[in-house]
């Protein structure tokens, strides 16, 4: 069967512009971000509330990232970066034709652990795809950095791909359907409404992984025109095409290489669980196994997250209310929790990218990142 590859270049931003036809990603260029580095956001949607951060050595490279904290052996990543600079993540496509197996029975996520294990850019990545035996049981927009500067979205079905390169400059962002799939067919239209919107406000002042975060916890509607939680009068709020969702179970910002930078100097930025109760501490890839305590093994950072999800959407009966109230105080301390970690995260890894990684300096953030966990988690969950 023939495989299908389309590049776009500085018209790519036009076509993104066009209202589309429903986890949320979006990739940024490095001339993009108000870092300097290229980057790849991902809200996370799944039906399992428990996430992890974990160090694999792969067949070619190792790598750090996301996988179900039930998958002890590490066999599904959902977002990540490696130590050649290289970072995906994903989310499903509802409208990819043909598609033998249905979103239920893709192999995303052992495609992506792959990947990270062995390849090292764009390039490679798509050569792994042309590989592959059809039907590759995939159904799923990819977004990808390397070190190289490359960024793309790769929109896959069991046996076709179309690749949209991110020009110089520019960004792009994706819900649950693909510009190459079906037209009228998917979710997460609204969802990519607002992502216009928010986006577009933000392009002039440059990307970063704090605009990202905060994007996962806005409950603006582009369609309605309001921004709900600001707007709302009541007790409660129900949830309804929000960029956080019953369903979210963790938002992370990969910030790949600087142009000149070290390959294995990436970064993720992770909040798990719930997004508005959980704030992103970041984690480097160059640290290997070091990676801070509340966010791998059982990662108590999910766990208080999901706690304190219980806690805003208190109905058993439906859990789309969300208590106003308790939403607004817990979002008050998120955000000065994550403001203090990005801060200081940045002034680290700004310090490193003049003299170099320090595996040292990177052991005594991380404890100070669990002090600071700890302080919050009293705080949220004192009587």
């Amino acid at each position: 069967m023939r495989t299908t590859v389309i590049r776009f270049a500085s018209s790519l931003l036009l076509l993104c512009s066009v209202p589309a036809f429903p986890c949320t990603t979006a990739v940024v260029s490095a001339e993009a971000s108000g870092t300097g580095r290229p980057m790849i956001w991902k809200q996370r949607d799944a039906s399992d509330d428990y996430n992890r951060i974990a160090y694999v050595r792969g067949d070619k490279y190792g790598f750090t990232a996301l996988f179900p904290t039930a998958d002890k052996d590490c066999r599904n990543a959902y977002a990540g970066i490696n130590e050649a600079g290289f970072a995906i993540t994903n989310n499903l496509s509802y409208n990819l034709r043909p598609d033998s197996v249905g979103v239920a029975g893709t192999r995303n996520g052992e495609l992506m652990t792959l990947a990270l294990g062995t390849c090292s850019s764009l390039d490679e990545f798509e050569a792994m795809l042309v590989a592959k035996e059809h039907p590759m049981q995939l159904s799923a927009n990819f977004a990808v950095i390397d070190a190289c500067g490359g960024a793309a979205y790769f929109e896959v079905s069991d046996t076709a791909y179309v690749r949209f390169d991110v020009p110089k400059g520019g960004y792009l962002f994706r819900t649950n359907f693909s510009l190459s799939g079906e037209p009228g067919r998917g979710r997460g239209f609204a969802r990519y409404s607002t992502m216009e919107q928010v986006t577009a406000r933000q392009a002039r002042r440059g990307f970063t992984p704090g605009f990202f975060l905060e994007t996962g916890r806005t409950f603006r509607n582009a369609l309605t025109g309001d921004d709900a939680l600001k707007a709302s009068r009541g007790a409660y709020l129900y949830e309804h095409d929000f960029i956080p969702r019953s369903t979210t179970t963790a938002s992370l910002v990969l910030e790949g290489v600087a142009p000149g930078g070290k390959a294995d100097s990436g970064i993720l930025w992770c909040a798990l669980g719930y997004t508005p109760c959980s704030y992103a501490i970041p984690v480097w890839v160059a640290a290997g196994e070091r990676i801070p305590s509340m966010l791998t093994g059982d990662a108590p950072a999910n766990r208080l997250a999901v706690e304190l999800k219980r806690s805003v959407r208190p109905l058993a009966w439906d859990e789309k209310y969300l208590d106003v109230s308790a939403l607004k105080t817990i979002l008050r301390q998120v955000r000065k929790a994550e403001q203090a970690e990005l801060k200081a995260g940045r002034r680290l890894a700004s310090e490193m990218d003049r003299t170099g990684f320090d595996l040292r300096a990177v052991e005594r953030y991380n404890a100070g990142a669990s002090l600071r966990f700890e302080r919050f988690q009293t705080l949220l969950t004192a009587d």
